[in-house]
Parts: C-alpha cells; sequence; structure tokens
C-alpha cells in the first residue's frame, strides 16, 4: 500500500469506492503487469543475469521493479565493459566445459584470491597432464623411488670401462692381423730384425716390404720431409692423412703426402702462424712478364697459397670449426683471442678461478729501458731491466707455485737471450731457483721467443715485451714492436697470449694506453694495445652477457633456497654454450666460486646424447677446479626437505674444501720423474717365434666298417656312406685316394682295380642323390663347403700317396698361395713355390712337386 501512495486501509478502501469499475481496473493492472515482466524477461534472458547476484529475489515476479531499474540504469551507464563481461562469460562457460569449473568455483568462493587464480589453473593443467601421463604410461609412476643419481654413476661407471677396454680390443684385433710369413716381403722384415748391424737403410725397407710394414705399424706418425725421405712413391697408401698444424705447413711440401692417402682431415688455424719465412727472402722470384697470358687469366695455383690449410680453403674443402676451448682454466686468458680472432664463437667452459685475482691474465709495468743500440751495460734490443723483473717473478714462482708449470716468452730473440743468461746467472745464487729449473719434470722450464712458441704450452706464461721508453718510466716513443709489427703479426699475438692454462703475466715497460696504433699501418699494434688494455683492466670493449635469468622456476627455486642458506647464487655462470646453471660463491670470499649447481632443465635436455648431459660435462668441469652438486626436479617435487639438506650439506662441505682457496693441480704435481735407467732396462732380443706361419696337421680319415665281404661285393649305398665321411675329413681330395680310404675301412691293405671301380660308381650314385653335397673337379672331391673355402693341411706326419705331386689338390695350393701372400706380401713365382710347400709341410722340393706348384703360381 505505501509502495502504491495509500497510509492507511481505509483511504485504499475510499478509493475502490470511488472506483466505478474496480474489475475493469484489476484487468488493465494485470495487463501492466504482464507487460512488464515481459519486457524485463528479455533483457534478463537476454544478458544471462542472475538476480541473486545483483542482490534481487530469486524469482522476477518477487523482485522490486525499483530495484531492478535501478540495476538496469547502472549497466546503461557503465555500457563500456559489456563486451568485456560477456568475454568472461564466454571464458567462464568454456573453463567449466573443458572441466575446470573447480577453479572458478574457488575464486567465487573466496577460496582463492583472483590473482592467485591463473597460477592455480596452471598447476591443475599440468597435474591433469601428469594424471594422464601416468595412466598411459604406468612406469612414470615409479620416478619418484628411482635413484638418478646411482643410475647416472652406473652409467659413468660404464661409459669409462667401455673407453678403457676399447685400447685393449684395439691392440688385440691389431696383433690378430700381423702378418706371420717368413718369406717374401716378411723375410725382407725378419732378416733385418735378424741382422745384429749394417741394417739397410729405411726408404730401402719401405720399398721392398712397405705393404707388410704397414701392416705391422697402420699408424705412422711422420713429418712431411720425413714423408718424402722415407716413403718411395707408389709403395705405401694411406686410407687416412690427418694434417696437424696445417696453417704452418707449406703446400708443396705437404702434396706429396696427400698423393698418398685416398682421404685427408687438415686441421690448423688461420688465425695463428703461417710457415716460416725467413728462407723466402734468399730466392728470387724471376717472371717474364712479356709471356704472361692475358687472353687466359688463371686462378691462384698451390704455389700461391700460403699454407695447404689455406689451399684447401680456396678449393673449397668442406670445413668445420671446432669450438670447444679446454686449454685455458680462466677464461680470461682466450677471452680477447675468442673477440678479436674467432667472433666470440669458441665455447668456453666457465671456471671456478675466473673471479680470483690471482689467475688469469695480468699486466705488469716495470720501469724498464729499451736498448735500441749497444750500450755499455746492455746489448742491442733488449731490456735488461724488464728481463730482472721477469727473473724474480719466475724465482716467486719456484718458491710458491713449483708444481705449476713455468714458461717464459719474450718478443724477440734477443730479449730471449738476455732472459736466459739472468736466469742462469741468478739460479747460482739461489738454490731453489736453481732445482725448479733443472729438467726431469712433466713439463720443463722454457725460455722461447715469440717466432717459435706455437704448440707449446704451461700452466702460467710470463711474457717479456722487451720493447718500451729509452729511460725508465718513460713515454713510448715509437710504435715498434719487432715481429708484431710485420705481416701477420697480430697472429703471433694470438699465439702468444693463448699458451698458458691458468695465468698469464706480461711485463712491459710502458702504459697500455701509450701505444697509438693509428701510427702504424698494421692490425699487430692495436691487437696488442687490445691485449694490454685488458690484462691491465679486465675489461673488454665488447659488452658481455651478464646477469641472465635462470631457464626455469624450478631453477629460480633452487636459487632461492641457496640464497636462504646464506649463499650467494649465480644463475647461468659461463659464455654460450656452455653455462652452468647455478653458481654459488664462498659466502666470505666472493670472488670464488666453490660450487656447480646443475639441475635437469633446458641445459639437460638440450644435450644430445647422455654422454654428454651425464659425464663429459661433469668431467670437464670437475677437471677445471669446480665441485659439482646435481639435483633432479623429480626428487626436488616429491622430497624437497631431503634435497634441501643434502644440498646444504653439499655446500657446508665444499666451504670447508675451500677453506684454503681453491687448490690448481698443475702439470709438475708429483716432482721430479723418476729416472729410468737405461742400461739396465734394455730390451732383450726381439723374440718373433710365436709369430711363425704354420697350417693345422693332415688328419686322415681312419674309418672301419664291420662286414663280412669284399669291398667291391658290399652294397652301393654302404660305400657311398662311407666316401661321403672321407671326403668330410680329407676334401679336397684324390679318387684314388678315396679308393685306398675304403680298402683299409674293409681291413684291406692296398686298393685293386675292383675295388676302385666299386668307388668310382658309388661315388657316380652318390653324386645324383638328392641331397648331394659332393662336387668334383678333375680327380679331386671334396664338399661345397671345402671348395668355397679350400683348407690348408701341414703333411709333415704323413707318408705314402699324399706326399705325391699328383695328389696335392689344386685349390688347396691356391689357397696357400692366398695365405702367403696375406702373411708375407708379394714374391718372386719361384720364392712363392718354396714357400707353398714348406706351408704343406714338403721338407724337400723335388722335381715334381716344383713343377705342380710352380705351373698353379704362374697360373694365379
Amino acid at each position: 500500500m505505501k509502495a502504491a501512495g495509500f497510509g492507511s486501509a481505509a483511504n485504499l478502501l475510499a478509493a475502490l469506492v470511488k472506483n466505478d469499475a474496480p474489475s475493469q481496473a484489476a484487468l488493465s493492472l494485470a495487463a501492466l503487469v504482464r507487460d512488464a515482466q515481459e519486457k524485463s524477461e528479455k533483457p534478463i534472458a537476454r544478458l544471462g543475469l542472475d538476480l541473486e547476484q545483483v542482490e534481487l529475489s530469486a524469482e522476477l515476479t518477487d523482485a522490486d521493479l525499483t530495484d531492478l531499474t535501478a540495476v538496469f540504469e547502472r549497466m546503461r551507464a557503465d555500457s563500456g565493459r559489456y563486451a568485456d563481461w560477456a568475454a568472461l562469460a564466454r571464458a567462464t562457460a568454456q573453463t567449466v566445459e573443458n572441466g575446470a569449473g573447480d577453479v572458478i568455483d574457488a575464486v567465487a568462493d573466496g577460496r582463492v584470491e583472483p590473482a592467485a587464480a591463473g597460477t592455480e589453473f596452471t598447476y591443475a593443467c599440468a597435474e591433469a597432464r601428469w594424471n594422464s601421463a601416468r595412466a598411459m604410461l604406468p612406469e612414470l609412476g615409479q620416478l619418484a623411488g628411482l635413484d638418478r643419481h646411482e643410475l647416472v654413476r652406473l652409467f659413468q661407471e660404464k661409459e669409462r670401462s667401455r673407453l678403457n677396454d676399447a685400447p685393449a680390443l684395439i691392440l688385440a684385433r691389431h696383433f690378430a692381423q700381423i702378418p706371420k710369413g717368413s718369406m717374401g716381403e716378411m723375410g725382407v722384415i725378419r732378416g733385418e730384425i735378424g741382422r745384429k748391424s749394417r741394417h739397410k737403410p729405411i726408404r730401402w725397407v719401405m720399398k721392398n716390404a712397405g705393404a707388410m710394414v704397414q701392416r705391422i705399424k697402420p699408424v705412422m706418425l711422420m713429418s712431411p720431409i720425413s714423408v718424402a725421405q722415407f716413403l718411395p712413391p707408389g709403395t705405401v697408401t694411406f686410407d687416412l692423412l690427418v694434417i696437424d698444424e696445417a696453417s704452418q705447413i707449406r703446400p708443396e711440401d705437404a702434396l706429396g703426402v696427400i698423393a698418398r692417402a685416398r682421404q685427408i682431415v687438415v686441421v690448423g688455424d688461420q688465425k695463428q702462424l703461417p710457415p716460416t719465412s725467413f728462407f723466402d727472402r734468399l730466392v728470387d722470384d724471376f717472371e717474364d712478364e712479356e709471356e704472361e697470358d692475358d687472353e687466359m687469366p688463371a686462378g691462384a695455383t698451390a704455389a700461391d697459397m700460403e699454407s695447404i690449410l689455406s689451399l684447401c680453403e680456396a678449393r673449397g674443402l668442406r670445413s668445420r670449426m671446432l669450438e670447444w676451448h679446454y686449454r685455458s682454466r680462466d677464461p680470461s686468458l682466450i677471452r680477447v683471442s675468442n673477440a678479436e680472432f674467432y667472433g666470440d664463437k669458441l665455447v668456453l667452459p666457465p671456471s671456478p678461478l675466473q673471479l680470483d685475482p690471482n689467475y688469469g691474465m695480468k699486466f705488469r709495468r716495470v720501469p724498464g729501458v729499451y736498448a735500441r743500440g749497444k750500450t755499455t751495460t746492455a746489448r742491442a734490443g733488449t731490456n735488461k731491466i724488464e728481463a730482472q723483473h721477469v727473473v724474480k717473478a719466475v724465482a716467486e714462482h719456484a718458491r710458491k707455485s713449483p708444481d705449476l708449470s713455468l714458461g717464459v716468452v719474450a718478443f724477440s730473440k734477443a730479449q730471449s737471450d738476455t732472459l736466459t743468461e739472468a736466469l742462469e746467472y741468478e739460479r747460482r745464487r739461489d738454490p731453489v731457483l736453481d732445482a725448479f729449473l733443472r729438467e726431469g719434470r712433466a713439463e720443463d722450464v722454457f725460455v722461447k721467443n715469440i717466432e717459435n712458441v706455437q704448440g707449446d704450452e704451461r700452466d702460467v706464461i710470463l711474457i717479456s715485451v722487451g720493447y718500451g721508453p729509452q729511460e725508465p718510466n718513460g713515454r713510448l716513443a715509437a710504435m715498434s714492436f719487432g715481429p708484431v709489427n710485420g705481416e701477420g703479426g697480430e697472429r703471433r699475438l694470438n699465439v702468444l697470449f693463448s699458451r698458458a692454462r691458468v695465468r698469464c703475466e706480461i711485463f712491459a715497460s710502458f702504459d697500455p694506453g701509450d701505444i697509438d696504433p693509428s701510427r702504424s699501418s698494421r692490425e699487430g699494434p692495436r691487437v696488442l694495445k687490445r691485449f694490454l688494455d685488458f690484462a691491465k683492466t679486465g675489461i673488454i670493449e665488447e659488452q658481455m652477457a651478464t646477469g641472465l635469468e635462470a631457464d626455469s622456476p624450478f631453477e629460480e627455486d633452487v636459487a632461492r633456497v641457496i640464497r636462504d642458506l646464506g649463499y650467494e647464487a649465480d644463475p647461468q655462470v659461463g659464455t654460450a654454450g656452455f653455462r652452468i646453471d647455478i653458481g654459488v660463491r664462498h659466502p666470505d670470499r666472493p670472488g670464488q666460486y666453490i660450487v656447480a649447481v646443475e639441475c635437469d632443465g633446458a641445459a639437460y635436455h638440450s644435450a644430445l646424447w647422455a654422454r654428454e648431459r651425464d659425464r663429459l660435462r661433469q668431467d670437464v668441469l670437475e677437471g677445471l677446479g669446480w665441485r659439482f652438486h646435481r639435483i633432479w626436479s623429480t626428487d626436488w617435487f616429491h622430497r624437497r626437505d631431503h634435497e634441501i639438506r643434502r644440498l646444504a650439506e653439499a655446500l657446508l662441505a665444499a666451504k670447508e674444501f675451500s677453506a684454503g682457496g681453491i687448490a690448481v693441480r698443475g702439470a709438475n704435481t708429483g716432482g721430479i720423474l723418476q729416472l729410468v735407467d737405461v742400461e739396465q732396462n734394455a730390451p732383450g732380443p726381439i723374440q718373433i717365434g710365436h709369430l711363425e706361419m704354420t697350417a693345422p696337421p693332415y688328419q686322415r680319415a681312419d674309418l672301419l666298417v664291420r662286414s663280412t665281404v669284399e669291398p667291391h661285393e658290399a652294397p652301393q649305398g654302404q660305400i657311398g656312406d662311407l666316401i661321403i665321411k672321407i671326403v668330410e675329413i680329407e676334401g679336397p681330395i684324390h679318387v684314388d685316394e678315396i679308393a685306398r680310404r675304403v680298402a683299409t675301412a674293409f681291413g684291406k691293405l692296398k686298393a685293386g682295380s675292383r675295388i676302385v671301380d666299386a668307388t668310382l660308381r658309388a661315388l657316380n650314385a652318390v653324386q645324383k642323390r638328392s641331397d648331394n653335397r659332393l662336387k668334383t673337379l678333375g680327380q679331386f672331391v671334396m664338399t661345397i663347403e671345402q671348395a668355397t673355402a679350400p683348407p690348408v693341411r701341414d703333411r709333415r706326419t704323413q707318408t705314402g700317396g699324399l706326399l705325391k705331386a699328383e695328389y696335392l689338390p689344386p685349390t688347396e695350393i691356391s689357397a696357400a698361395m692366398s695365405r702367403i701372400s696375406v702373411e708375407s706380401g708379394i714374391m718372386p713365382p719361384e720364392e712363392m713355390t718354396k714357400a707353398v710347400a714348406r706351408l704343406l709341410g714338403f721338407q724337400r722340393v723335388g722335381p715334381d712337386l716344383l713343377e705342380t706348384i710352380l705351373a698353379i703360381v704362374l697360373q694365379e
């Protein structure tokens, strides 16, 4: 009543009395109500409006129209959000349809915050996929209880065992094929082994027995000059030729050995030293310009190429870059070369020493004076003060790090001679230095110059630039650095600064900023400045990628736990191609890494094979000094508390282990090598008796037949079966010998004509059988297997007809020849005849035997 404007029932009755047609008014009112309801239901149905959600009655008939009007007014006023609301409604319906309605309900009920709905949904999807995968592959359910650490340990053990067994297997196979002949080429070799003096030259031996030498020694390590000196053309051919340090080998020196190979692999670095050009200026290369054919331009020839490596590249041979760099145990030792020469393509395993100031590339400026001309105190081209500082550093190294091998390199021959003299003088006064410089270690100390250091490497390299100002601490007047200013000077620097494994110290009498590359047309001074700048500051021009984020939320979670344990964790330590998932620093010495934590994340899954991800990667890191700790995602998920405790124990153990710093194992760990008494350990006479070529003894068919009849009267089938047994034992065998074996089987001393005829008839009958396995070649009978692979037998203990030349099977003689050729090499026919007779057990070669064997030898 109040809603209609009536204050009391009396007022309502008074109004009804005044109405002349109340029933008509009721009908009009009902019509209005129906019209209002229909107009309200249409937008409600179209919008899918839930009246309870807008705090109205569940039924429209019970709802307050005023409130409903207010709801519609608010929607009309904010119609711009209708599209968002519709999208939300569709997404909600789709989510419910796809089975994730629980997440919608959880948000609606307030059990999940709207901001966390996405994470909850992702987790629900992952769990659903995992449950589906487990339903399809039940063995996945066993991962939670699988000891992955033990599985990897077992794989590493088996893989290392296989690698250790491979050399023994290769040696066994090689030993099994060593030729055992004593004639022909092997006769030459055995003769040389038996000589006490006056041995034939190696070239003569290779010419007359090269094939057998190659069988005994299939792998040869030789220089190109040695190949030309010791291997006459046409004597030996190699399946594979590997040329190392190819950048230092001239094409004309290598083409001879290439002509002896079927396939070549050329290994080298164009960014390192080319062949020496010392003698090039001694040869005048006169060219007759009038004879040049301008109409037919010619490309560069082999003689125009710097090295065999550049020739192969010019000819378009397929190339591949070896990107892994293992020598430098501190990446700073190779970083400038990597940026300057290799386009940052080298893969550098991260090192626990890379933040330690005691390792890597270092720069020391000394107040040296470079003597351009000869003075009263120094020879021309030397820097005596700088040499003294280097010698002092050598003595300090001998006391502090004697296990680390050492090399000293100068920019010039004159400075290297000065360093040698200064070391010799100082060692007379310093017994510790004298002991350190003595030979007998795994890697002895060397003093070389920039021209001849390629191929050498040491744990620590000390470099003396030598060139410098004319007065102590003066400015650098001239941009002259000897070989560095010449053609290819930058390549010499690349070789020089990549010789160290652990530390490289550069001694110079000037500051890197004193070098002005614009005053030189060569690349050498510019590259030298870059090396020295980096050694002094540790900063390279290129911006290195640092501070990368973890590859997965799993790794982020592990890093967060490590930080909660009180350690600093750096994700993605290293360079592209080889990064550690998490590097853990020492809590008291942040410049030192103590543990490499590896997770089975993206880096693990991207490995192509198990050897790389489960053994090689760990071996490389441990070889560089890292302590390795692996965390499996399944273990972290199922046994998180246990894995955190294991991680904490590993970090504590690593912290205690590295209390005194990381121990770097040098090449000379173990001190002086034990000297071997050459006379006491001199080898005795070479025993080659076990390499004699022999044949199995001839086996005679001694069979016995229980019969009361004569052989020629016996059933043909019985004699046929007997013949088969005889041939299986003695084939190939002459038919006359078969008849003798038949007679002996029946107890007869010899075979008469009737026994021979009966044998021939039975043999013909056997060969007509459907299951016949015998084959006749001339007068000799053999099985099909014996015809395919004829046996070679020693008749040394036999007598009678077996020793007659006419009873020797030609197929057996041919098989003996083949075996002798394999085991002894090429030989003249007469020598081959004697070798065949000896292998078949004949002590003497008579005219008939010689004629029979020689005829087949010449025929073959």
